[in-house]
């Protein structure tokens, strides 16, 4: 059966191929279940490291919704999805090439730019977004997400000057919604995209970079790494920089964000 993942509404039946296939893959080894309490949720899994899978990858399918007419799904990278519905595990196999990291800091910050990080182990190289492209103005550049092509055209810039090709290096990239177009276009340029939990070099750097951005933009020390925090303390330091913000330095603020949409920027 091929199945258009691209949609969000699944009938039983696809839903049924999609669970045989996610079993399947299971019982082999290269994804697990996850255990939640949602009443709505049907089953959910994560990938397996050792068979080439990151756990970072996931995949929920919720209850038939009567509404809706069908059941709903959510997956980290359908790419995944559709090798384990094709059941050619063999693609899970990295080739042997290269591999640069890509990395963002910043998204949810509420000041300053997004930065982009690129790293080959050996050298960590960034870009940044504006803030203008994450704010509401007149230019309209958040409600249109041309952060979005910026972030993916900032990236290719900075994968070039590390010579990277598909024929010599694989890409290893985040999750998260800011890395997605970009996750899309290297692979119709050919290049092998793997999308893991980003580990060395990258992850060590460049927050640090970004916290040294931060500083010279506002003169003060006030970024944090939400990575390791508690949620409350999060919430708690988001809103003491946004406070920051607003008294001293409104022009940097990412009034874009649903939460800020009230401030102007």
């Amino acid at each position: 059966m091929k199945i258009n993942l691209a949609k969000t509404i699944f009938t039983t039946s696809e839903i049924n191929f999609i669970s045989s296939r996610l079993k399947s893959a299971l019982k082999k080894g290269y994804i697990q279940e996850r255990f939640e309490n949602n009443p709505y949720l049907e089953v959910s899994y994560k990938g397996v490291e050792q068979k080439g899978i990151s756990p970072k990858w996931n995949i929920k399918i919720y209850s038939y919704n009567c509404e809706k007419n069908g059941h709903s799904i959510v997956c980290v990278d359908n790419h995944v999805l559709n090798i384990l519905l094709e059941q050619d595990y063999d693609q899970f196999i990295p080739p042997n090439l290269r591999v640069l990291s890509v990395d963002d800091a910043g998204w949810g910050f509420p000041l300053c730019g997004v930065m982009v990080g690129v790293s080959d182990e050996k050298e960590v190289k960034t870009a940044m977004v504006p803030i203008e492209y994450f704010q509401n103005n007149s230019k309209n550049h958040f409600k249109s997400k041309k952060y979005l092509k910026v972030y993916a055209d900032l990236a290719f810039q900075l994968l070039d000057q590390f010579g990277a090709s598909p024929a010599t290096h694989r890409i290893e990239i985040c999750t998260g919604y800011v890395n997605q177009p970009l996750r899309e276009k290297l692979r119709k340029h050919g290049f092998d995209v793997r999308v893991v939990e980003i580990k060395g070099l990258l992850q060590n750097e460049l927050e640090d970079i970004y916290k040294k951005y931060v500083f010279e933009a506002l003169g003060v020390d006030i970024y944090y790494d939400p990575k390791g925090m508690e949620k409350s303390e999060i919430g708690k330091r988001y809103y003491k920089c946004l406070n920051y913000g607003l008294k001293n330095c409104p022009e940097q603020i990412k009034t874009g964000w649903d939460a800020l949409c009230g401030i102007r920027g």
